[in-house]
């Protein structure tokens, strides 16, 4: 029996021991993602997509199917999704500003999901070392 007993409280040991590792884990990384944007370039909220449409001219090239194209960034704005007109050709900056800023929010993201993960993580080591009155007084 003491055996038993013994092998259990080790089991218990090691995955708390585990649980402390994962969330310094987590927490590390965290950091990381933290310290990677801390000094953000300049951004610009948005997509850009490039739309073909035709013209509605009969004569155009675009009635035969050649189609034309123009760049769009499209932003929320009061729950709607509204779109600038660019131009034919997106400028460099631009598309640089909003990948810088696609980036950002995949970061913040990340951040949010190891803070959750780290929240989860705790709770289970808060439960592993919980014990009811009955227990405690034993």
């Amino acid at each position: 029996m003491y055996i038993i007993y013994k092998h259990i409280s080790y089991r218990v040991v090691m995955d708390l021991s585990r649980l402390r590792q994962k969330i310094l884990l987590l927490d590390e990384k965290r950091l990381s993602l933290i310290k990677s944007i801390l000094q953000p370039l300049p951004m610009i909220t948005g997509s850009l997509y490039q739309m073909h449409r035709p013209c509605g001219n009969p004569r155009c090239k675009c009635a035969r199917g050649e189609l034309h194209s123009s760049w769009y960034l499209s932003k929320r704005k009061d729950k709607k999704t509204k779109l600038i007109y660019i131009g034919k050709i997106a400028p460099e900056w631009l598309s640089t500003s909003v990948r810088r800023y696609q980036r950002y929010q995949k970061t913040l993201a990340d951040i949010r999901k190891i803070d959750s993960e780290i929240s989860v993580t705790l709770n289970q080591l808060r439960d592993a070392k919980l014990k009811t009155f009955d227990k405690a007084r034993q």
